[in-house]
């Protein structure tokens, strides 16, 4: 038992106005150095940011540099600039070769190859080798033409076709490249396709698939036209032992879990152990990729066909690809609590043609 006069001690001590001033300039002091470093390091992300947003926007739709933009960056948007030339000359060549109306889609090859080869030293991409990169996008088929008339011979050429599922692009392009295109590569090639084709380009804006209404407009728009054939089965448990008894947080208006008042709900919460694995809920093809720090975290949307996409979100692990075929039922993910998360869970969405669904309406 504690010394009646040391208790008389602490007692004057916690109660002295000086003594609190003597401990309050003493943890200033010793916290101050760490608060400036990480003021630093939140100043130097900041500017990272900036600079990295503006060097997609110049890079892909020009404009004048900054003279405030640091030299190293100066020199690799305009190197940049000079490889998307040659890459423009060399598509050209190629949907000179196709038919039908067939095309390929140039921001996805200057996002792929600018995700691979921006801030790389005196970059340069000669007319032969910006031709291999772009033929990685595209496929060759001999194509005979019937002769008109009978003393003439029938014209064979090879007509080039456009690949569209990004794993075989992907392929290509590491054979090419001389290295693996890994998920981090597809994920940053991801986010430099979207914000080059939705043209957000402000420092520090969200992306629309950071969550709200544009999340859902934008995965409307990405799957209107799909054609990934929707399955006859039906839904299955994104969770093995089941989902009903994990529900957390249900769909539709409730309290913000961070105490910040009351918001929509766009799907169900799922409240598990960190790590624990998230399964397909139906047969389809990854939408999307995305690792994110804020909104959805670490995330993925799976079409369905028909408008019908899931998305699975706050995940610590994301193990499939974008354009990736998978099966209802598939381990896809790990659950996590990346991103807007108070704890580890799964946050499921059903969105159809780009409007959020109650998920027990399917599940």
């Amino acid at each position: 038992m504690a010394h009646p006069l040391l208790i008389k001690a602490a007692v004057l001590l916690a109660t002295d106005k000086r003594t609190w001033k003597v401990i309050t300039v003493l943890l200033a002091a010793v916290l101050t150095p760490f608060i400036l470093i990480v003021t630093v390091i939140c100043s130097l992300l900041s500017g990272t940011a900036h600079h990295n947003n503006a060097a997609v926007e110049l890079a892909f739709y020009g404009g004048s540099l900054p003279a405030t933009m640091p030299g190293e960056y100066r020199d690799y948007i305009t190197e940049m600039r000079a490889c998307f030339s040659s890459l423009d000359s060399a598509i050209a060549d190629v949907e000179s070769e196709m038919e039908d109306g067939d095309s390929l889609d140039s921001n996805r090859v200057k996002a792929v190859f600018y995700a691979l080869y921006f801030g790389s030293d005196h970059l340069r991409l000669r007319s032969a080798a910006a031709r291999e990169f772009v033929d990685c996008f595209v496929y060759y088929e001999e194509c005979v033409h019937p002769a008109e008339a009978e003393d003439e011979e029938d014209y064979v050429h090879l007509r080039a076709y456009p690949i569209d599922t990004l794993p075989a692009i992907y392929q290509n392009v590491g054979s090419c490249a001389g290295r693996t295109v890994t998920p981090d590569d597809m994920a940053n090639i991801t986010e430099i396709y979207l914000r080059v084709v939705y043209r957000n380009f402000d420092v520090g804006a969200d992306m629309p698939l950071e969550g709200g209404n544009g999340t859902h407009d934008l995965i409307g728009e990405m799957a209107n036209g799909s054609d990934v054939i929707p399955s006859e089965g039906g839904f299955v448990s994104p969770l093995e032992n089941g989902w009903q008894d994990r529900v957390t947080s249900e769909f539709g208006y409730r309290e913000n879990p961070t105490g910040a008042g009351s918001e929509g709900h766009t799907g169900l919460d799922m409240g598990v152990p960190l790590g624990t694995p998230v399964r397909a809920v139906k047969d389809g093809r990854v939408l999307f990729v995305r690792y994110k720090q804020t909104g959805y975290g670490y995330h993925l949307a799976i079409d369905h066909g028909g408008g019908l996409v899931t998305l699975y979100a706050h995940c610590s692990e994301i193990l499939v690809t974008e354009g990736q075929e998978v099966k209802a039922g598939d381990v896809i993910a790990k659950s996590g609590s990346t991103g807007r998360s108070t704890g580890p869970h799964l946050h499921l969405e059903v969105i159809q043609d780009g409007v959020p669904q109650n998920p027990r309406n399917y599940l």
